[in-house]
């Protein structure tokens, strides 16, 4: 089975960002969007694996991921990856990176140790909202851009850790969470 480990947002934060994205789209080339019930932000995407790795990480997973407290984060401006001039992934970036990036970090510590090979992608906490296939013109990067460089999310509490299956699917993958794991509270 496909396995990625993530967290998610709420969907009224989900709803403001999509708000904003549904009047833009038909004024942009074409770009493969994120379906809302899709967006997620993955702190480690561990492949296929057999169905008894899901056994093997839990208690190692719960374990380390209780000790790691709860905190706030906001959705807040946007970006593109690699760059602006070569956009192959428009996001939204996140307030609380270094907390995502200790979450992310603590995970991936797990899995690794756990047998499971892990790409070595630097972790940038993002939501990806489109993937873009053809290069954009620069008019097209900049209405992006301006649409969302002021935004920002209410805030919202980040408390846990889903083990997702991905079954990919002609009108995209679809994800089923498989096992939650609590952040420590406050």
């Amino acid at each position: 089975m496909r396995l990625f480990i993530a967290t998610t947002f709420p969907v009224e934060v989900l709803r403001s960002v999509n708000a904003r994205v549904n009047p833009i789209k038909p004024r942009l080339p074409p770009a493969s969007w994120v379906r809302q019930e899709a967006q997620h932000l993955t702190l480690a995407f561990l492949g296929e694996q057999p169905e008894a790795q899901l056994e093997v990480l839990a208690a190692p997973l719960a374990n380390s991921l209780g000790g790691i407290p709860r905190f706030d984060s906001r959705l807040r401006g946007c970006g593109f990856f690699p760059n602006a001039r070569h956009a192959r992934v428009g996001w939204i970036g996140l307030e609380a990176e270094r907390a995502f990036a200790n979450v992310a970090r603590q995970v991936r510590e797990v899995a690794a140790s756990e047998g499971v090979k892990l790409d070595s992608v630097e972790f940038r906490p993002h939501l990806t909202i489109m993937r873009i296939r053809d290069p954009w013109p620069p008019a097209s990067i900049d209405l992006f851009s301006k649409s969302f460089r002021d935004f920002v999310s209410t805030p919202f509490p980040v408390d846990e850790v889903i083990l997702f299956s991905s079954r990919l699917d002609p009108k995209g993958a679809i994800h089923t969470p498989l096992q939650r794991f609590a952040l420590a509270a406050g």
